[in-house]
């Protein structure tokens, strides 16, 4: 427990550097159509930020969600869901990641 507290002051440390943009309300991520459903369904086991940082084709991210649902027990999207998250994060955090907050 002491650990996880730990990680979380330094993330709000690190979040709160100087020179580093703000976080919304969706944390680092662009906000554009599908970025609520891609924060929740990602946030809910990990950072947003290790979703921003990836820039990976459209074909890697949905290969990406099979191994989490069947790897890390992550619930299985619902397919409109799944395009939504899929068309999102191929649009803003693909191979050229344009929405990616670079220090």
């Amino acid at each position: 427990m002491r650990l996880l507290a730990a990680i979380a002051t330094l993330g709000v440390a690190a979040s709160a550097a100087p020179g580093q943009a703000e976080e919304g309300e969706y944390g680092v991520l662009f906000e554009a159509p599908g970025v609520e459903e891609t924060f929740y369904a990602c946030s809910a086991c990990h950072s947003e930020k290790l979703v921003a940082q990836q820039g990976l084709p459209r074909e890697r991210w949905d290969h990406l969600l099979d191994w989490m649902v069947a790897e890390q027990g992550m619930t299985e999207l619902e397919p409109e869901e799944r395009s939504i998250i899929l068309d999102y994060l191929s649009t803003h955090y693909g191979p050229d990641r344009p929405h990616f907050q670079r220090p």
